[in-house]
């Protein structure tokens, strides 16, 4: 009830003692395909409903350095400046005043417009998408006790029934990030990059890098969010943490749940690494706030409470060298899509894809030369030093 009452909700299904049969048994039969290595009682065995999230926001706050700049002053110009080309992430504040946020944005809103519409709220062992009917996800995000809680990421936002695409012309694009080539191949022809997020407190993303190195716009329309950001050039197995589940310093399991990353995982890692060493970068984001992360950053995050947000990855002019390299030796197929698109509507980047292709297999050619024992098959896509660490990340379904 007092969640409710919090979230603005005027439905009698939200008043309950708990939430209702069906909802509990579709929860259910998610829950056993999106984790199948646990059994449902395992989902709460931490008792993390019973921790406060205030005391460990207020651990971290002496990390809180992320810079932080006004949406409603700070121009597009000085955004690529001072924080686009140098790679480094920002909050930007007072980012939702023209997009109608109590219109449409609220979880009541949500509710009345979306109710029967089916969302991704997991993905089972075959990678297949779980989705369920936003009221029964919104009991769930009310009643809810998991430790760390199924959490709704749409991606395909544009092709969902009930009214759900619609969603799109319900938000602007922030002029900072007006620019994206990706979308020269078309929606059908782009890979995923546009997701709706509708987060229970305690759920999260644990530690990944966003795919083919492309940065990312992540705006909060309610709640709160908990991040952890690292520089590229921290090693993978330093930031997830490995070293110290191997040597028993941690228990494992901690590392595959954001919570968990966050209660046990990053305090431990700092005491052992530094956090000067670590070079963090941590900050919480509220409504209205939209944070930038560059590609190729390692993040994290913690849904503080109860949240809804909106997030895009795009390609630029100002990263385009390092996401060209990650897509022609991920995804080959695509890159002679884009290619071909380049080369139909934008010639300057057609020619410069080509470039960075001559200098690539001109160092591969260097190195082969420099190690002789090195292997003679090089029919395959070039060396690329700047693409191969995106290789590493998870998907982009996150934040």
């Amino acid at each position: 009830m007092e969640t409710a009452k919090k979230l603005k909700l005027k439905s009698s299904r939200f008043f309950e003692k708990e939430m209702s049969s069906k909802a509990q048994e579709l929860i259910e039969e998610i829950k056993l395909k999106d984790r199948s290595h646990l059994r449902l009682k395992e989902w709460y065995k931490r008792n993390h409903y019973e921790k406060s999230l205030k005391e460990l926001r207020k651990q971290y706050e002496k990390y809180f350095t992320i810079a932080k700049v006004d949406g409603r002053t700070f121009t597009a110009e000085q955004f690529v400046n001072q924080f686009e080309i140098p790679d480094i992430p920002c909050i930007i504040t007072n980012t939702t005043d023209d997009w109608n946020v109590e219109k449409y944005w609220t979880f009541e809103k949500l509710y009345q417009h979306y109710k029967e519409t089916s969302f991704k709220i997991g993905e089972d062992d075959k990678g297949r998408k779980l989705r369920l009917p936003f009221k029964y996800f919104l009991e769930y995000l009310v009643y809810n006790k998991d430790d760390s809680p199924l959490y709704l990421f749409e991606s395909s936002v544009e092709d969902l029934k009930d009214g759900g695409a619609d969603m799109i012309g319900r938000y602007k694009q922030h002029k900072y990030f007006q620019e994206d080539f990706f979308s020269m191949v078309g929606e059908k022809h782009r890979p995923p990059y546009r997701w709706f997020l509708v987060g229970p407190k305690r759920s999260g993303t644990t530690v990944h890098i966003d795919p083919l190195m492309t940065s990312a716009w992540n705006t909060s329309l309610q709640g709160h969010k908990l991040w952890v950001l690292f520089p590229p050039d921290i090693p993978k197995s330093i930031v997830k943490a490995k070293g110290l589940a191997a040597k028993k310093e941690i228990d494992p399991e901690v590392l595959d749940e954001s919570i968990d990353y966050f209660l046990y995982a990053l305090p431990k890692l700092i005491e052992k690494e530094g956090a000067d060493n670590l070079k963090i970068v941590m900050c919480v984001q509220g409504p209205g706030d939209t944070i930038f992360v560059p590609g190729g950053w390692w993040h994290a995050v913690l849904n503080l409470d109860n949240s809804v947000a909106l997030t895009q990855n795009f390609m630029s002019i100002n990263n385009f060298d390092k996401i060209w390299r990650s897509v022609r030796d991920e995804r080959p197929k695509f890159s002679q899509r884009l290619l071909e698109a380049f080369k139909e509507k934008r010639s300057d980047l057609y020619e410069r894809a080509l470039k960075l292709d001559d200098i690539d297999k001109n160092e591969f050619r260097v190195l082969k030369d420099a190690n002789p024992l090195s292997s003679d098959d090089s029919s395959g896509s070039s060396s690329s030093s700047s693409s191969s660490s995106s290789s590493s990340s998870s998907s982009s379904d996150d934040d």
